[in-house]
């Protein structure tokens, strides 16, 4: 019922998951981050194509958006590249503007270690060693990144990271998606399980106020910019960000795992094109390093490992 496949997009090689009784998949690049770059999924026996990702090498390799980028060891921003850790001052790299953003596997060679294949699913393994060579960060880590394409169940994305220091290391971990149905997003209704909004200043970097309003009940997007981060109502079990095009008759579900050091934060985005919007299940708020807002504090050979995924109504 599944295969696993392979095509390249310009120099890199693409893994496409796929269920072969319905042509429902899932399609990975290894070679730049692990990026999700497409997931096609059914509905009532229709197909919908509901990722944005890179269309070209080219477009991909720019990575101006981070198009279904893994977000590691850091998601969103750390202001100005600087931190404190046990006492001491790090610097990140700062390539542009004042922020480091999105840590920095999403454009590395991750090592395909196991494929799967069964009668109820396909799954592709990747797994990506730090050694700590950039500066600012000086903490090994390995990270095993699992994608799943299940039969009734959607795409499961699960990650797991272990400190291999013999000491602390601070991280948080995200992914960046992007969701369509085809054309613009303002048609689309949805509905954020959050306690609240996180107020942020020029920077988008958090001031430490909550916003409190009802984002539970399903509302259109419009013309809003919608660039925002939220805190998910934590419970042990997943919460699911629910975007309904009425034109398609389509929800995608987008789920994550939320409770202790889980992906109890969500970030939200819609580039200019307003085509699609990024809707990211992160570990953490931005700026977690300094602001210490979920960041996972890992001891020597402990690990962290969630899940979150999507799935159409």
């Amino acid at each position: 019922m599944f295969r696993i496949e392979t095509d390249y997009l310009g120099a890199l090689v693409r893994f496409k998951l796929v269920n072969m009784m319905n042509q429902e998949s899932v399609s990975v690049i290894p070679g730049f981050g692990g990026s999700v770059n497409k997931i096609v999924l059914g509905k009532k026996s229709r197909n919908y194509s509901i990722l944005d990702g890179a269309k070209t090498y080219s477009e991909l390799i720019k990575n101006r958006f981070f198009k279904g980028a893994k977000l590691l060891p850091f998601p969103n921003r750390i202001n100005n590249g600087q931190y404190i850790f046990e006492g001491k001052s790090y610097q990140l790299p700062v390539k542009t503007g004042r922020h480091v953003i999105h840590g920095f596997i999403y454009d590395k060679t991750l090592g395909v270690t196991k494929e799967m294949i069964n009668d109820n699913q396909a799954s592709l393994e990747l797994e990506y060693v730090y050694d700590a060579t950039i500066t600012g960060y000086p903490f090994k880590f390995q990270a095993l990144l699992t994608y799943c394409l299940m039969r009734d169940h959607g795409f499961q994305y699960k990650t797991k990271i272990i400190n291999l220091n013999p000491y602390p290391m601070p991280v948080g971990d995200g992914w960046h998606p992007y969701f369509r149905t085809g054309g613009k997003v303002d048609r689309m209704y949805i509905k954020i399980p959050a306690e609240s909004k996180l107020e942020a200043d020029a920077g988008m970097i958090p001031t430490g106020k909550f916003i409190h309003e009802n984002y539970a009940d399903s509302f259109q997007i419009g013309n809003q910019e919608l660039s925002a981060g939220f805190v998910l109502k934590q419970a042990n079990g997943n919460a699911v960000t629910e975007l309904y095009d009425p034109e398609a008759d389509v929800k995608i579900c987008i789920w994550q795992e939320t409770g202790k050091q889980r992906y109890n934060y969500l970030q939200t985005f819609i580039p200019p094109s307003r085509k699609s919007i990024a809707i990211e299940p992160m570990t953490c708020a931005a700026d977690a390093f300094n602001n210490k807002m979920g960041l996972i504090v890992l001891e020597p050979q402990q690990s962290f490992e969630a899940s979150c995924g999507v799935y159409l109504e």
